[in-house]
């Protein structure tokens, strides 16, 4: 046998152990769900569930330390660094999931599709950015602590702090717009300036706020588009947040008509109109005549709703129900254009002077 290979009992006897623990570790996994079909608990599902994969690699990482001691000296150094830095990821990979539940299950606890949901909206859209943050920490913490596990880890650990300076410089003048968008990140979260689920306008499209992260926002358009922005746009940029303070909104539906439209008729009807609708939220509903050119009057209907989606619904089927009307009991009051002849005087010495 070579003095590079390993001997075939430690390597046996290592694997065995492996496996050994990997076992026990499924007939734990085992007993705990069957606790949790006598006694359901979704936080003890979640934790097994997702935290499964986590918890095997953390096994096997400290089975494997422990099966250094059989492999021949010389190897012994270089394969406990190795087990040390995989024991340091797996129990950082164990904490990232452990608050990721956590967060999830503080989540739960706020339901965005009541009809007052600013709070939730706000408390999702900071644990959100929160989960990213204590991700990003983690694994920065666990990369320092596997580089300070061994020798040369440390060697260059000090060299960076060394050059700490030097290299924070490079990285704020390379990373100035990444750097920005991350402090912005941080700042939208924290700021109540914008929410998931706010219904926003920008450059003109309307729709909702799907995903907030440290660098980006995703806006879910109306038709189905999504446009992803910088984060440091809602910084920088005015826009329209609809739902800033709460989801209740007023909607106007304009109509051209003609002068001789009776308004007090079709105010009549479109308040009994919205009082049968289901859209209407029963905060506002009014119709005034708000502008007069040379040929119309302009006829505006403002009407309430709980939500800008509902306001929408309501003002197209008030505009398609007044127009119905008019169409139908008031034709003359639609809008037409006059042509007046004059009459022409006669011609004397024709046949029609007198």
């Amino acid at each position: 046998m070579s003095k590079n290979t390993l001997p075939l009992g430690a390597w046996g006897t290592s694997i065995i152990l492996v496996l050994g623990a990997l076992a026990l570790l499924e007939i734990a996994f085992f007993i705990v769900r069957m606790v949790i079909r006598r006694a359901p608990s979704v936080r003890l599902f979640q934790l097994l569930s997702r935290s499964k994969r986590a918890l095997r690699a953390l096994v096997v990482s400290i089975v494997g330390a422990e099966c250094v001691r059989f492999i021949e000296p010389r190897l012994r150094s270089n394969f406990q660094e190795v087990a040390n830095i995989a024991i340091i990821f797996s129990m950082a990979w164990i904490v990232i999931v452990a608050s990721g539940i956590l967060i999830d299950l503080t989540e739960g606890r706020f339901d965005l599709s009541v009809s007052d949901n600013r709070r939730a909206r706000r408390v999702h859209t900071q644990l959100r950015v929160m989960r990213r943050v204590i991700a990003a920490v983690i694994v920065v913490i666990a990369i320092l602590a596997a580089m300070t596990s061994f020798s040369q880890g440390r060697s260059i650990a000090t060299s960076i702090l060394a050059s700490a300076g030097v290299l924070g410089l490079v990285v704020g003048i390379a990373g100035q717009s990444t750097i920005g968008n991350f402090i912005a990140g941080i700042q939208i979260a924290f700021s109540d300036a914008l929410r998931i689920d706010d219904v926003v306008v920008v450059n003109g499209d309307w729709g909702t706020i799907e995903e907030i992260t440290l660098t980006y926002v995703v806006l879910a358009i109306w038709d189905q588009r999504r446009l992803v922005l910088p984060v440091s746009y809602f910084v920088t940029t005015p826009f329209e947040n609809w739902t800033r303070k709460d989801s209740q909104i007023l909607g106007t539906v304009m109509l051209f008509c003609d002068y001789t439209v009776p308004v007090e008729e079709l105010r009549a009807e479109l308040l009994d109109f919205v009082n049968a609708s289901p859209l209407w939220d029963h905060r506002a509903a009014s119709l005034q005549v708000v502008d007069a050119t040379e040929h119309t009057v302009q006829l505006r209907a403002l009407v309430s709703a709980a939500s800008s989606s509902q306001a929408w619904d309501l003002r197209c089927a008030v505009r398609e129900h007044l127009v119905a009307h008019l169409r139908d009991h008031y034709p003359s009051a639609l809008p037409r254009t006059r042509l007046e002849i004059p009459e022409t005087p006669p011609i004397v010495g024709s046949d029609d002077a007198p």
